[in-house]
């Protein structure tokens, strides 16, 4: 009786251990495009049209989490990637200036699900503001 006990807990355990979270170790990729607007330092309107941000800070949390997990840099199209990740939900986000708000800073944030484990997910683009 003791033995099929232990072998019953070690299948659970076994079992448990092969369920993924999200993050990391998988072969899904996301990727998404971060523009800039410039904003009108006298009348706050926006001015031009918006624009690549080059080598900009985007952030990703893994599932439920309340702290980033990675992060990268934008490239010269303002483009970035977080690669070889798990089917999950996955929150992306970075920073706009905003001088109205506290810290001068909001963040502006996507949340998007990987359903398959070889998609390729395209973030809808963020766009920040430039004062």
């Amino acid at each position: 009786m003791k033995a099929l006990i232990t072998g019953f807990a070690m299948s659970v355990m076994l079992l448990s251990a092969c369920s993924k979270e999200p993050g990391e170790g998988g072969k899904a990729l996301i990727k998404g495009t971060i523009l800039r607007q410039d904003i009108n330092n006298n009348t706050g309107q926006p001015t031009g049209d918006p624009y690549p941000a080059q080598e900009y800070k985007v952030y990703i949390i893994y599932g439920d989490g309340t702290f980033y997990d990675d992060d990268v840099d934008t490239g010269p199209n303002g483009e970035y990637e977080f690669r070889w990740m798990r089917k999950g939900t996955y929150t992306i986000f970075t920073y706009s200036e905003c001088p109205t708000c506290e810290g001068a800073q909001e963040v502006k944030k996507v949340t998007v699900e990987v359903s398959d484990k070889k998609e390729e997910l395209q973030v809808p683009t963020i766009t920040v503001a430039n004062w």
